[in-house]
């Protein structure tokens, strides 16, 4: 029985960003909450959630402490020198952005170290993980500054001293990202390209700085932005946000992986996918029709 092109099953690249459902028939914007109870049910998950969110705990509230006592008033007074009560209320904001930014830095290597652990814990946990064929993230990887247009969600940052609304908008902004940074762990792992990986996120090859002024990369159906959308949100709640959401969202990527396998987010087909190349089995490769897979290279193991 002669292969089929990957080509020939593959749908139009608009299709690729879902214009009405979505692409793999769940939706990705739950994960981050689903994540939350999944991380309560296993005790294993526990001890690296527990060091990680001390620390980050700790170092939060020095940080905070040093600021309300040095900036708090001297911010007050440049917004209005003669210190009405909103003038207290937005200097106290700005505080508490300036915290999370500064913890978040200082944690950046520990914190990008423990998500791709438990990552990599949950993904044991639902029996997807080969040793043998998987790759973990490295965290110089993780922390390549200049990806994933990570300048705008830094200078986007401030928008979250709005209450409500501003995290929403940061949210909106760097959702597509925000959703492709956490899962490209897994194409990390599968040793999927970055060229394949711009086109499973924005359905062709497209640069960060491009995508940025995409309408599709803040299509609310485009399954990456649900994702992000979500976590950002969450992350950016005071003190719990850029403590224990992140690791939670590192999990949120990962603990549904066999449910994803039977018709959730796609990206946990691409490791059948390449297996399927692998083996040469004709039999299985109609799979590409099933996945709804846009055309792409096919790493070479």
């Amino acid at each position: 029985m002669p292969r089929t092109p990957i080509a020939a099953s593959a749908p139009p690249i608009l299709s690729v960003v879902s214009l009405g459902t979505h692409r793999y028939g769940k939706d990705p914007s739950r994960y981050p909450f689903l994540a939350i109870k999944y991380l309560l049910s296993h005790s294993s998950l526990w001890n690296v959630v527990f060091r990680i969110v001390c620390c980050s705990v700790v170092l939060t509230v020095l940080i905070l402490v040093v600021l309300l006592a040095t900036a708090l008033k001297p911010q007050a007074q440049l917004i209005n020198p003669s210190l009405p009560w909103w003038a207290w209320l937005l200097s106290l904001l700005i505080v508490l952005v300036q915290t999370a930014i500064c913890a978040s830095l200082l944690m950046l290597v520990s914190q990008s170290k423990a998500q791709t652990n438990i990552f990599v814990a949950t993904m044991r946990l639902e029996g997807k993980w080969r040793e043998n064929e998987m790759i973990k993230q490295s965290t110089l990887k993780d922390l390549n500054l200049i990806k994933k247009a990570f300048f705008i969600r830094v200078i986007t940052m401030p928008l979250q001293i709005i209450p409500l609304a501003g995290g929403v908008l940061y949210s909106a902004i760097n959702a597509t990202f925000t959703g492709w940074d956490y899962m490209d762990r897994y194409f990390d792992a599968i040793q999927l390209s970055s060229k394949n990986q711009r086109v499973e996120v924005f359905g062709e090859d497209r640069s960060d700085c491009l995508a940025l002024l995409h309408p599709s990369t803040y299509d609310a159906n485009n399954d990456y932005a649900r994702f992000g959308f979500i976590c950002s949100y969450l992350e950016g709640i005071p003190i719990i946000g850029w403590t224990l959401f992140p690791i939670t969202n590192a999990i949120a990527a990962a603990s549904s992986g066999k449910k994803m396998l039977q018709g959730g987010f796609g990206d946990f087909y691409f490791y059948e996918i390449m297996l399927v190349e692998r083996q040469g089995s004709p039999a299985k490769i109609e799979n590409y029709e099933k996945f709804h897979l846009p055309k792409m290279e096919i790493p070479k193991f």
